[in-house]
Order: C-alpha cells, then structure tokens, then sequence
C-alpha cells in the first residue's frame, strides 16, 4: 500500500474483519424487517427504513471515531505525510461505503418485497441519494464522535443529533406550529431519500429532473472520487520531504 492512502487503511479496516461485516449487515436486516416484510402504508414503510439509515448510519460513524481517537489511531493517522483535508476525505469516504454495503443490502429487500416499477433511473436516482444521505451522516457522526469525550456522551449527542434530523428532514410528523423545521427539505438529501422510497413502494411516478441530474452526478461524482483515491499515495503536507 502506497504511503498516505488512508483510504485504502480504513476500507481494509472495515472490510477485512468478516464476523464484523456479517454483524453490520445482520443488525441493519433485522431492524429493517418489519418495514420490508409487515403490510403498512407506503409512507410508513419509507420512514421505518429511513430511520433505520439515519440510525445506523450515525451512529456507526460517530461510535467508529469516538472510537479511532480513543485508540490514538486518529493522532497517528495524522502524522502521516498528507493534508488534513485529505485526510478527512480518506475518513469521511471510507467509512460512508462502509455503512453503504449493509443498507444497499437492506434496501435491496425492500425492492424485492415492495418495489413496483423499479426503472434503471429510479435505482440511479435511490443509489444516489443514499449516497448523499450516507456522506451527509458519515460527516456529522464522526464530527459528533470528534466532540464527545467519552462513550455516553458519544450516544447521548448521538440521539439529540438523530431526533433533529428527523426533525428537519420531514421523517417525524410534526405539530402544524413547528412545520417550519421542514423548510429545508426541497435540498436536503434524507428527506429525498424518504419521498423516493415512498415513490418505490407506491408506485409508478416521475422522477424530478433536477433531482434525477444531482443524482447521476453524485454517484459519478463518488465512483470517480473513491477511483482516485485508491490508487493515489495521499497529498504531502507543505514543507514535508
């Protein structure tokens, strides 16, 4: 492995111990499996399953780098020849395809089960907003995990974190006094992500071009970023020989 490349560390980290694999994927089916196999409203069904991405998905990254700086891996990852930026990104990148592998599984159920009309444009536009759920979660979580002092204070930021997204994304109804939380859902991916399992489920219904383009690109966007930062030796540091 080519010195600098966290990417590929972290990737063989969490892909390398298959009893942890099997354990992911086997928590995020079970939680999952009232919302793919019990009879509910589509929209019932689309929240239980965003949730459950919500919910292993931060929390798996902020538990990981409460984690990784508590084992003082953090501290010696940066010392490596490269720039925090880079850095981050090898972290952030790495661990959002980590908790991408269990929910594609998940939801791959789900369409089996529930799906009705999948379209290749309609897996674009869901892989592409998982994708962004995933990194937007991924970053908050182990920003959180960077924060917390200590295990408790990891899961109590943790839910306070959750519930306000939840909040904010339009997952969690909300009294018509508060409704003003969700003005941000019209961009923020998870709420996307909620209305696209709900076209899934419900049926056949058009795909918004805008979102259809911001989708395409961000897949591309993450194929092309995690390409190059496979086979690249990292970034040096000004001054660093």
């Amino acid at each position: 492995m080519m010195h600098g490349n966290v990417f590929r560390l972290q990737l063989a980290a969490y892909f390398g111990d298959r009893r942890r694999i099997i354990l992911r994927i086997g928590v995020s089916a079970l939680l999952a499996l009232p919302f793919i196999f019990v009879s509910m409203p589509a929209r019932a069904q689309a929240t239980g399953l965003v949730m459950v991405i919500l919910f292993t998905g931060f929390f798996g990254a902020a538990v990981g780098h409460a984690r990784l700086r508590a084992d003082l891996r953090y501290a010696r990852l940066a010392l490596l020849p490269m720039s925090r930026g880079v850095l981050w990104l090898d972290l952030v990148l790495a661990s959002a395809l980590a908790r991408l592998a269990p929910v594609m599984v998940v939801l791959a159920g789900f369409l089996v089960v529930s799906g009705r009309e999948v379209t290749p444009a309609s897996l674009i536009d869901l892989l592409g907003l998982l994708c962004a759920s995933l990194l937007l979660l991924t970053l908050l979580g182990m920003g959180t995990g960077r924060l917390a002092r200590s295990n408790g204070e990891v899961h109590l930021f943790g839910a306070l974190v959750c519930a306000m997204l939840a909040f904010i994304s339009g997952v969690t109804p909300l009294p018509e006094k508060l409704t003003w939380l969700t003005t941000t859902t019209a961009w923020n991916p998870i709420s996307r992500l909620l209305t696209a399992l709900t076209r899934l489920s419900s049926g056949p219904a058009s795909i918004p071009r805008v979102e259809f383009v911001f989708t395409s690109l961000m897949v591309t966007a993450v194929i092309v970023i995690a390409v190059i930062r496979w086979i690249s030796g990292g970034t040096r540091k000004k001054g660093k020989t």
